[in-house]
């Protein structure tokens, strides 16, 4: 109906149905074949014997060959007698041959071999068909005599099918269900069409394949000849897929019309194959495999010159040409070269279609374009990683054959080889092809600091787009107001990069990468969060430090308000001379202290008690008092005391010995000073008649007055008074910082 067409449910819906009704086909024609329990394997070979290794009733023998039901046997009782009637009576008996279980009859060296192989399996599969048949085998370590039973033919169930049929199976449900949803997804695209056609080839080759290499000795030969014939057509297909596949995508390269000859090529080889009409050599249909892989690596070549402008395309492509040519490479190399060039094949046919249904599905990622910006890197690592395993089975292959050693021996130390070279080579390698330089520490945090430390706002927004472009090098950059997020993301799957707005610049938005040569990807975006990361970290001890200098400046003002600013007071007003000339020394000597803190000098425990002492000598012998203030162990102590502690130490140690001065008794006044356990102990006392009794706290009052209670809070130090036996002693404890090595 014109204007008909289906949803893309219903183009699913058909493609899943269609899926399931092939695959249950394949499934009857396997189990319809019958079970004779022989369990010899596909692909088996003669022993030493002529026989083959099986079973019967369960029990190991080595198995020469067939023989009808009702077949005189009696007088063969020898290996040789029997295959001296074999060749005598071809209808009533078979003897084994290797041919009989090879996997895949194309494999067959001439014309003559295939047709004899396939009459063969007719004879076979008429004994079996008489319901029952003779068998002919030689108990082990009885191999000069031979025995014979007759043993039934069973129906086979699922349970008797073969591993290696569920593996060809898997391998073409995943690609003929990965094909259904690209193709439903992605309705109208040429290169998934193309992509689906190689899909369907290389489902339909599994499926004939799976059905007739894990036979139970034998198939009718017509139900064979069609498998094989659909095997051969549907590997053919798959190539045709692919060679159109990249002849059109990610580029272009040649329009539909240009390609008809592929497919032409193909059958008509393929007819001249099963007609006998061109000579076997040339006409085995493994050579039209290899030029189909010769053809699809030219074009991979051609696709990877053509997107060398473009990274998208060039990691699509990268993608695609790695998983096809490893997939479809895998199986050229391990089964259809050693044919053409006569040798044993290397691995199964069946083992092959697994990575077909592997590079399947990371063929559909790479046209359904998913994550474009890893793509190409994955593409590298796995030529990187394939290129190990290579180079480990050639050294294995050479060491065993020039050191003659054993194959464990020679695999063993292939992989020590393999291993220094991959551990020496990996990152060398990985940083020239992927460019995995990891950013040095040294630059990240000088740029960032240097974007911290700006004056102005526009400094800072400067210096983060020069650090921006440093690191990706864009294509091209624009400034935007606002994001989606609050953190960075890659645009159009690795083509753009979005940069947040933060709090020292707009935001960013970013075009390709590496002046245009590469995709953003998820390296990137971790650098940028690295980046943003130390910016606000140096962001923030910058304000720390500019706190820590408003603080300190507050500090200092006060200081000069306060004390200096009293003392100049206090002497200005002084009624004697006496007390003018200390006003005068206490606030130059306050002005000195809050000249070393401005200046950053440092203050150092020992000198700091040394020149409080030969002040305090001063002051007291002014008075008419005497001192004692012997050396402690802080007169040895290299400590550097922080501003805040030997100002408010040294206002403390003025403050208590005024009071002293002013209110004790003429006589000598002692003071201590020891670091102990971290803390700071200083101890004043001084001779003093009885507290007046009239106010019992006005010693403890004026001794530990408010000022120096409060300075002593400011420092988390203990302040305590007494008088005991005619002295006041006052004793500040002052907690000190921890010791930083080297001073």
């Amino acid at each position: 109906m014109a204007g008909w067409s289906l949803s893309p449910a219903s183009r699913l819906f058909l493609w899943l149905v269609s899926i399931a009704l092939s695959i249950f086909l394949v499934f009857v024609l396997a189990v319809q074949q019958k079970r004779t329990g022989l369990d010899i394997p596909i692909g088996a070979r003669a022993g030493i014997d002529g026989g083959y290794v099986g079973r019967i009733d369960g029990t190991p023998a080595s198995i020469l060959g067939l023989y009808g039901v009702g077949t005189d046997v009696a007088a063969m009782s020898t290996a040789d007698d029997f295959r001296a009637f074999a060749r005598q009576r071809p209808d009533r008996a078979i003897a084994f041959e290797d041919e009989d279980f090879i996997e895949e009859p194309d494999m067959l060296p001439s014309y003559t071999a295939s047709n004899r192989f396939f009459n063969r399996q007719g004879l076979m599969t008429a004994l079996l068909s008489e319901g029952g048949f003779g068998v002919v085998y030689a108990r082990p370590g009885e191999a000069d005599t031979v025995s014979k039973t007759i043993l039934t033919v069973e129906p086979r169930t699922p349970a008797d099918l073969d591993p290696d049929f569920w593996l060809q199976i898997g391998a073409a449900f995943c690609i003929l269900l990965v094909a259904a949803f690209l193709v439903t997804l992605r309705s109208g695209n040429g290169p998934a069409a193309a992509f689906a056609v190689s899909g369907l080839g290389a489902a339909g080759a599994a499926l004939a394949a799976a059905v007739y290499s894990t036979r139970d000795l034998a198939l009718p030969p017509d139900l064979f000849h069609i498998l094989s014939l659909l095997n051969q057509s549907s590997t053919f297909l798959f190539g045709i897929g692919a060679i159109y596949l990249f002849a059109v995508y990610p580029v272009r390269l040649l329009g539909w019309k240009y390609l008809w000859p592929v497919p032409l090529f193909c059958y008509l080889h393929m007819a001249a194959y099963r007609l006998e009409l061109l000579p076997h050599a040339l006409a085995t249909p493994h050579n039209s495999v290899v030029i189909l892989l010769v053809g699809i690596v030219v074009l991979v070549a051609w696709q990877y010159c053509a997107t060398r402008a473009n990274p998208a395309d060039r990691a699509v492509m990268l993608w695609l040409g790695v998983s096809v040519l490893l997939g479809a490479g895998s199986f050229v190399l391990f089964v259809t070269v050693p044919v053409v060039l006569g040798i044993e094949v290397v691995i199964s046919q069946s083992a092959a279609f697994v990575p077909l249904a592997a590079i399947y599905a990371a063929t559909a990622i790479g046209i359904m374009r998913y994550r474009l910006f890893d793509l190409g890197r994955w593409a590298y690592r796995l030529m990187f990683y394939v290129a190990v395993i290579v180079a480990v089975l050639t050294a294995d292959l050479a060491i065993a054959y020039l050191l003659s050693l054993s194959p464990t021996h020679s695999l063993g130390l292939a992989v020590l080889a393999a291993g220094i070279l991959y551990i020496a080579g990996r990152d060398l390698a990985l940083r020239r092809v992927l460019q995995e330089r990891p950013p040095e520490l040294a630059k990240l945090y000088h740029q960032t600091n240097a974007v911290a430390f700006q004056a102005t706002a526009a400094a800072k927004q400067e210096s983060w787009i020069a650090v921006i472009e440093d690191h990706f090098e864009p294509s091209h950059r624009e400034t935007i107001a606002s994001t989606e997020g609050s953190a960075p993301r890659l645009l159009d799957e690795g083509l753009g990069l979005e940069i947040p707005p933060y709090s020292w610049s707009t935001g960013l938005r970013l075009r390709l990468a590496g002046g245009g040569g590469r995709l953003f990807d998820n390296r990137d975006l971790a650098l940028v969060m690295q980046l943003a990361s130390l910016v606000e970290s140096a962001e923030r001890d910058r304000l720390s430090y500019e706190q820590g200098v408003i603080e300190e400046r507050r500090r200092i003002a006060m200081d000069l308000h306060d004390d200096v600013g009293a003392h100049l007071l206090s002497g200005l007003h002084a009624r004697n001379e006496t007390h003018r000339q200390e006003a005068i020394i206490d606030a130059l000597s306050d002005i000195r202290q809050i000249a070393s803190g401005l200046s950053g000098r440092q203050v150092v425990l020992s000198e700091f008690i040394g020149h409080l002492r030969h002040e305090t000598r001063n002051r007291v012998e002014q008075h008419g008092f005497t001192l004692t203030w012997p050396l402690g162990n802080a007169d040895d102590s290299e400590r550097i005391l922080p501003y805040h502690t030997h100002r408010n130490f040294n206002a403390v140690h003025r403050e208590a010995l005024s009071n002293a001065l002013k209110h004790g008794s003429p006589g000598e006044i002692r003071i201590s000073t020891q670091e102990r356990l971290g803390e700071l102990v200083h101890e004043i006392v001084n001779p003093a008649g009885r507290p007046d009794e009239a106010d019992p706290h006005r010693a403890g009052t004026r001794l530990g007055s408010g000022n120096i209670r409060q300075r002593m809070t400011q420092l988390d130090g203990d302040l305590a008074v007494r008088w005991a036996d005619g002295f006041y002693t006052l004793r500040v404890t002052l907690p000190l910082e921890p010791q930083k090595v080297g001073g």
